[in-house]
């Protein structure tokens, strides 16, 4: 008959190792595919954005919901001389849409290399197709619809925040891993 050995029984380590190379790998990994992730989610809003910027010179057509707008932009060097009276807009059944004045700082971007400000809004007043007219003696305008910050960089910041939540946890999987590691005190 043996004699119980006073040794203390280790633990099976590769259990705890494992947490901590797992922890440690979502730790570092976690934002970095968070804002990877969040990068690639804004180019259908940025492609949806630079869809919808169509020439109206002297007509244009562009689909519109109930209630929704775009913006008519022209060359900076020629807004002066552009007018939001010189432009109407016919949707279905030629019912007239909305034209008013947008200032200038309401959306600006580039077309072609070529800075270009706002100066109309147009607001559908029911869905459907619409038919814009400006009357501006050859200087061109586009449409472009109204630029939302959060419709752009939304994506990247709630991707970045699941970024940060797979990091956290990522720590705490590896400080379980290192309290499974230590050493369990002896007892006398």
């Amino acid at each position: 008959m043996s004699a119980p050995s006073d040794a203390p029984t280790r633990r099976p380590r590769t259990g705890a190792i494992i947490v901590l190379v797992i922890g440690a790998i979502l730790t570092v990994t976690g934002p970095i595919f968070g804002v990877l992730a969040g990068s690639f989610a804004m180019i259908p809003g940025a492609l949806d954005l630079a869809d919808n910027t169509i020439e109206v010179s002297p007509t244009g057509t562009i689909t519109l919901g109930d209630g929704e707008s775009v913006y008519l932009l022209g060359p900076v060097a020629d807004l002066d001389q552009l007018d939001h009276e010189s432009c109407t807009a016919t949707g279905p059944n030629d019912e007239p849409a909305t034209v008013v004045f947008a200032p200038a700082s309401a959306l600006n971007t580039l077309v072609s290399g070529t800075r270009y400000e706002s100066f109309a809004q147009v607001t559908a007043s029911t869905a459907g197709t619409y038919d814009i007219t400006c009357q501006t003696g050859g200087i061109p305008v586009v449409t472009a619809p109204p630029f939302t910050l959060g419709g752009l960089i939304g994506p990247l910041a709630w991707w970045s925040i699941a970024g940060i939540a797979v990091s956290l946890i990522g720590i705490v999987m590896v400080i379980i891993g290192i309290v499974r590691l230590a050493p369990a005190p002896r007892t006398t």
